[in-house]
Parts: C-alpha cells; structure tokens; sequence
C-alpha cells in the first residue's frame, strides 16, 4: 500500500488515537466472546487488514493454485521412488504407511503455502500440505474486523470467502470419493491434547456441527476399535480430520494403532492422508525449483520457488559456504519456525552448525528473499503512528482451490505465529 494510500485508510478508519484504541478493545472483547484464544492467551492479531486489489488476490490465488499442482504431480513421483525415503531416513514400517492408500486421489488436499511478495508476484518459501491452521480463525478475525465501526467503509465487498466452509466442503468431497455413503458423517477432528490451536479445533467444531456434521474434538491415542469400527467417546466415526503432523504420527504410531489400523484396512477415511508428508517435506521444494518432469501445464511453478538446493553432498555445501549470506538453511522436516537459519539474523555459529548438520540429517539451502515490511497503526504519547513489521502472505488452497488468505507478520523476518508473530485477514478494495 502506498504512503498516500496509507494516509487515507488512517483518516478513513482511525480519526484519533482514543477510535484507535476503542477498535483494539472492542476486537479483542469480540475475540474473547468467541473463544478465539491461540494458547493461553488471545490469538495475536491486530484492529486492521491487510488491504489489497481484487486482480492482485486473484493473480496470487492463481499462482497458489499451480503451485499445489505441481506438488501433487510430484508427490505422486516420489511415492514411488526408495530413494527419497532413504534420503529421509524412513523405515519400512513409516514408508508402509505413507505407501497406504486413502481412498481418493488427491495427495496435497489441505494446503497452506507461505508466499514472500516480489513486486506483484509471489514467491513461496515452504509449502505445508501436511497440517495447515488458522482458517477457522482467520474466518472468525475478518468477521469480527468488519463489525468494527472503523471498518464500516468496507462493507460487504471486503468480506473473504469462508475458508472454514471451503474446509469442510473439501473434506466431505474426499470422504464421497472414499466411498462414504453416511448423508451427515461423524467427523473426528484429531491432535495430541494441549496443542495451542485446540481452540481453533473447538471452532472448527461448531462450524462443521452448524453444518449439519456430528463432530468430535479428540487425541489420537483415544480411538478404540469396536467390531471392525473406529470409535472414540463410544461414538462411531466416518471421517477422520488430522491435524496431528504425520511425522509425529509416524513416529509415535505404537500409540495410535486403532487408528492406523482402521486407515490401513480403509474402513475410515482420513484427511490430510499421510501421502501429505512426502509433499511437505521441505526438500521437495529442491525438486520443484529444478522441475526436470513437470507437464508444459504446470513448468510455471519452477518459477514460484526461490533457488533451493538439497544439502547432500559436498559440492552443494561448498556452494553455500561460499556465499552464505545467500542462503537460508531449514531442516527438511521441522514446523513451527524451528531449524530456520536465516542469514543475518541467526549467529555465525547457528549457521555453520546447521550446515554441519545437514551431513546426517537431510537439510536444504534456499536463496534468501527480501522480506516485504508493511506499516500497521499504533498509539504512541497519544498519538497514531505507524510500526514497521515484515510480512507474508499464506494462501489455503484446499483440493486444489483457493479458499482465502491470511497474512501473518512479525518483528523479525523469520514469521511464525508460534514464535509470536501475529495474524490478519486479506480485505480487498
């Protein structure tokens, strides 16, 4: 947004420091009556939108969209491929149940890049299409912005689409392609207890019971199977929604056997499928920034992915060492912000540990982008300013769809809500 148009949303939307204020309180009372909590506390966000054009949102929703293409197309590839599970470190028992089929076609159902801006265009820096977040209260925030009297100018036209309702047409679309015949199937919305989003699972909840689905907030290890049936709280359950990260249910897979086993005979259908965590995993970005075999429909996408090289040999680090502030390092499986080295903000030592690391375990090197800062009002001595916070831009696409946007920002180019970042809708004019 321009300095000018800047200018004009202030006086439009927060005439004083005091209408300032009374918007934060006002958004963070209607947050807390809805149970939006992240954690212990109320979901980081802010009284304002991130403000952009229609044709903007829906160039990017585009590029998401082939983005997730390309990913599916190459998922499919290494399913089949030993040397990625090799390269992963997988064993028989894990590559068994990534292997299994769940039902319907789709690999990356659920999905939630992450999009640093270039100019006009987007470029993506991770992908998760293993546990994706954040839609229910991204939904819930964009209702409760426009019920502000400070954004009383925007109206109808600014509202998103419904992500949570894109979430739950999507997850019957997969149990119709499994086979489920139940008109208003019980669904199992499923994370190790006392994660910081079970609120966002309560919500979800709701959404999907107004819906006209039973629906149950569970732990994994909770399941039991009764007569061939997967069951938790004495109720039977059709579909499964996981939110628990594949690597931990495959790490942890003794404790939820009922479970796995219900998926592995297909008696439940379960969405993500554990197929997601062969697209998740970062070092796939490495295959598609080169994409060798994409189909001319979907070659665009090598275009969307920074330069990403997979640190598995020696010519490849000798490569980044040698110009190292260039690059960040992630951990190919990791969530959350956690084994990101990005240069300039992570320590000298940080980065020469992580490239060590990548010996034994299976790291990537990604060229670094700028990341794009944005201004958001704040009161200071009784008056409004502006703070600078960097941003980026996550878009879900949900069987291969767009279903809307958020943004997340933060005070260090490395964002991540966990890591205290915090959340805004995309508003259009």
């Amino acid at each position: 947004m321009t300095v000018g148009r800047r200018a004009e949303v202030l006086e439009e939307m927060f005439r004083s420091a005091g209408a300032l204020q009374t918007a934060e309180a006002e958004l963070q009372a209607k947050l807390r009556s809805r149970g939006i909590l992240f954690g212990d506390g109320l979901l980081p966000t802010y009284a304002y939108a991130f403000v952009t054009s229609r044709d903007t949102v829906r160039r990017w929703a585009g590029q998401a969209e082939l983005l997730i293409e390309a990913a599916e197309h190459l998922s499919r590839r290494l399913l089949s491929e030993t040397s990625f599970y090799e390269a992963m470190g997988l064993g028989q028992d894990a590559v068994e149940l990534i292997s299994v089929n769940p039902g319907y076609q789709r690999n990356c159902v659920l999905c939630r890049p992450d999009g640093i801006p270039v100019g006009s265009e987007l470029k993506f820096v991770e992908l998760n299409c293993d546990s994706p977040a954040m839609m229910s209260f991204l939904d819930i925030v964009a209702e409760c912005l426009l019920e502000l009297d400070a954004f009383s100018s925007f109206g109808g036209a600014a509202k998103p689409i419904s992500a949570s309702d894109r979430l739950f047409d999507t997850l019957l679309a997969c149990y119709r392609e499994y086979g489920g015949k139940n008109a208003a199937p019980t669904i199992a919305i499923t994370d190790w207890e006392g994660q910081k989003t079970r609120y966002e699972h309560a919500r979800l909840a709701e959404h999907f019971e107004a819906r006209g689905a039973p629906t149950i907030v569970c732990d994994p290890r909770a399941f039991h199977l009764v007569d061939g049936e997967l069951r938790v709280k004495g109720r039977r359950v059709d579909l499964v929604y996981r939110r628990a990260l594949a690597s931990e249910i495959i790490e942890r897979q003794t404790e939820v056997e009922p479970l796995l086993k219900a998926y592995r005979d297909g008696t439940i259908c379960m969405v993500n499928p554990l197929r997601s965590y062969v697209a998740g995993a970062k070092s796939v970005l490495s295959h598609l920034a080169l994409a060798p075999d994409l189909p001319a429909a979907l070659s665009g996408a090598a275009k969307l992915v920074p330069r990403t090289v997979l640190l598995d040999n020696e010519d490849a680090r000798a490569t980044v060492k040698a110009t190292s502030t260039r690059w960040a390092l992630k951990k190919s499986e990791s969530h959350g912000g956690m084994n990101v080295i990005l240069p300039g903000i992570s320590t000298e030592a940080a980065w020469h540990q992580a490239l060590e690391a990548s010996r034994r375990e299976v790291w990537i090197a990604q060229e670094y982008l700028e990341v794009p800062r944005m201004e958001l009002p704040v009161v200071d001595a009784g008056s409004i300013a502006w703070s600078e916070k960097y941003y980026n831009w996550n878009p879900f696409v949900f069987g291969g769809q767009y279903a809307g946007g958020l943004v997340r920002v933060s005070s260090t180019p490395l964002i991540n809500i966990t890591l205290g970042g915090g959340l805004m809708p995309t508003f259009t004019s």
